[in-house]
This record gives C-alpha cells, sequence and structure tokens, in this order.
C-alpha cells in the first residue's frame, strides 16, 4: 500500500509500515539534525553499547599515581604502588515520542506530511538528549553562587555573571568583575583538570585578539549580554581563527570560551528576591541559570549502535481492530541514551541571575 507521504511503499517490518529503505533515508535525515542539537555530548566521553549486549554501561576511572619524592636507598627496593580505579555505571534508558496521523492529512496534504513529521521529531530528539544531559552535568559538586550576601546557595543569588562575591565599591550588581570565573578557573586547575581547547594566536594586520587555552562552559541564551560585561571579555567575530568556533559559541573571558543554548534553562524563581536588582524573576524572586564549565573527561555519553541508534516508525492508517475504517496512523521515533558524570572534579557550576533587558 503507497501513501502520498513521501515516504515511498509502506510494508510490514520493525519500523512499522515502513520498509528498510524508507527507514534508513529518514533516519540518514533525521541524525544530522539532531547531532547538530547535541551540545553537551560532544564535549564528554562518547560509547557505543553494541546491540544484543544488554544496556548496562561502564566507564573506568583510572586514579593518578602519587608524586614520589623520597630517594631509592642502594640496593634497597622501593615500595610499589598500586593502579587504582573506580568502575561507573549506567543503564542506557529508552526515550521517544509519536505523532498521530489520518488517513485525510495523508491524502489531502499539498505537504509531505511524513517528511514534515520527522525533520520536526529530529529537533526534538536532539533537544531532548541535550536536556537530558546538561540535567545529568549540572547535578555537579563543585559550585560557585553570584550573591553578595548569604551562604545559603542558590536561595542567595542575586548577581549576573560580571558579579562579584567580595565587598564592592558600590552595589554590587553595578560593578563588573571577573571573581566568579576566577573561582572557578582556580578550582579545575588545582585539580589538574585538562583544558578542552588549544590557544589561539591573533592575527597581524586586523583587529583579532588572542585566545588563551580555555575550558569550555555552556548557558542560556539570557545569558549574552551579562558575558560581554566582563572585563576582558572577547566575542566570538574577534577571534583570528573562525574555523575554531563552535557552534553556539560567542565568546571567551579569562581562559573560558561560552557556548549558549535553550536547553541550560534556568530554575525559575529560585534565588533572593528581586528587589532593584534588575534581574529576571518568577513570582518576585530572581531566577537562577547554571553556567556549567566542563574540563576533559569530565563525563561521558552512550548510544546503542548500528544502524537504529535513532529509529523512525510510521503506522499507515489501516483497517484494523478498533480502526474499522482505517483512520488513524502515528509518526514516531526512539532512542537509546545516557550519560554520567566521570569525574565531578573536572566539573565546575555558576549559578547566576540574568539581567532582565
Amino acid at each position: 500500500m503507497a501513501i502520498n507521504a513521501g515516504t515511498g511503499l509502506l510494508t510490514g517490518s520493525s519500523y512499522g509500515d515502513l520498509s528498510k529503505h524508507d527507514a534508513y533515508t529518514i533516519q540518514k535525515r533525521m541524525l544530522p539534525i539532531a547531532k547538530r542539537l547535541l551540545t553537551f555530548s560532544k564535549f564528554a566521553q562518547r560509547e557505543t553499547k553494541p546491540q544484543k549486549e544488554g544496556l548496562e554501561i561502564r566507564h573506568r576511572r583510572y586514579e593518578r599515581f602519587p608524586i614520589v619524592d623520597t630517594p631509592i636507598a642502594e640496593g634497597v627496593t622501593p615500595n610499589f604502588v598500586n593502579l587504582q580505579h573506580t568502575t561507573i555505571k549506567h543503564n542506557l534508558q529508552q526515550y521517544g515520542s509519536y505523532v498521530n496521523t489520518t488517513d485525510i492529512m495523508l491524502a489531502a496534504s499539498h505537504d509531505p506530511i511524513v517528511q514534515v513529521i520527522t525533520e520536526r521529531q529530529a529537533q526534538q530528539a536532539g533537544e531532548t538528549l541535550d536536556f537530558i544531559s546538561y540535567k545529568e552535568f549540572r547535578a555537579g559538586s563543585q559550585v560557585g553562587y553570584g550573591r553578595s550576601t548569604g551562604s545559603t546557595g542558590r536561595s542567595d543569588v542575586n548577581l549576573h555573571i560580571a558579579g562579584t562575591n567580595a565587598t564592592p565599591p558600590a552595589a554590587p550588581w553595578n560593578v563588573n568583575q571577573t571573581t566568579l570565573l576566577d573561582r572557578a578557573i582556580r578550582v579545575l586547575e588545582n585539580n589538574d583538570a585538562t583544558k578542552l581547547k588549544e590557544q589561539l594566536d591573533a592575527t597581524d594586520g586586523v583587529t583579532t585578539s588572542p585566545i588563551r587555552e580555555s575550558f569550555v562552559a555552556i548557558g542560556h541564551v539570557d545569558l549574552r549580554q551579562d558575558l560581554e560585561k566582563i572585563p576582558g571579555y572577547v566575542p566570538v567575530e574577534q577571534y583570528a581563527d573562525q574555523g575554531d568556533v563552535m557552534d553556539g559559541e560567542v565568546g571567551a573571558a579569562r581562559g573560558i570560551r561560552f557556548i549558549l543554548t535553550t536547553q541550560a534553562m534556568p530554575f525559575k524563581g529560585a534565588g533572593a528576591a528581586v528587589g532593584t536588582t534588575g534581574l529576571k524573576s518568577t513570582g518576585g524572586n530572581i531566577d537562577v541559570y547554571p553556567i556549567v564549565i566542563m574540563a576533559a573527561d569530565f563525563g561521558g555519553c552512550a548510544t546503542l549502535g548500528g544502524k537504529d541508534s535513532l529509529r523512525s516508525k510510521v503506522v499507515a492508517p489501516k483497517p484494523g481492530p478498533g480502526d474499522p475504517l482505517g483512520q488513524r496512523g502515528t509518526v514516531a521515533w526512539d532512542t537509546m541514551y545516557s550519560c554520567v558524570i566521570l569525574q565531578d572534579l573536572y566539573l565546575y557550576r555558576i549559578e547566576v541571575g540574568a539581567t532582565n533587558i
């Protein structure tokens, strides 16, 4: 049976009524769209679980050897050290969604309706997996809060990213500082965290700025204007090497390169009373925006291997129990995915407000 939906012949298979050829064609269209939206997993270790080998993913984190500062005595064999490792486990989980279709929709639409739906579903899949990664990686234990007073944590946040925890000469939200970033960098460097991006040198004869070796931070798009207030901030258009610019990158400061995405959603109304801070708020309290700063090997993400890592399934309207006239069908997608923090010492989170404009 054929349908006017841009999918070709629909036959029985593990993809619903899609033939394998048509299923692979749709998957090839969906995967590039979904992968483009995976902001966080680009910087994590990526694992692919072979099919038919269970759902458990195991990562091994090998610990560093201690410094040896004792000279070896002549003729005396020194003590040996053990290779120590920590095994981190997590399980792949299934995610997916579907859209109801009708025989009239497929027959009367001027558009290739199945193609339109699958393209939107590819975007949905990418955003879903990126948000799942964000929820996992924002849960690290190393955190700094943009606050002028208090010690509770998130509920004290009343500063934007260029604010300071120190006592400034004027109201905290009117003084642009790099204190929050400097503290994050100090913590990561003291943990011997490896930076993710190499140094970019300035180019002679044009208005460009050098960018030091950097960690990578991901935050919400609402933070753009506050990032530009950071002293020494370099916007992405002033990078000497535009070929090294990452998707969503907006600039760099203090050895951190910033990527913004709509998936890094704030905790609505979780901060201090908004008062006269001029920050975005919900219900009278400041919205708190996490900024996740990552070093190499901070986390891992896993998918199911093979051609079905992101699978499309189409059921055409056809007569059956409960649908004697064959009026209803579905277009669906599903995938297997999971992520985990591998080394909490290589992850740092800053929680701040965003200027209300």
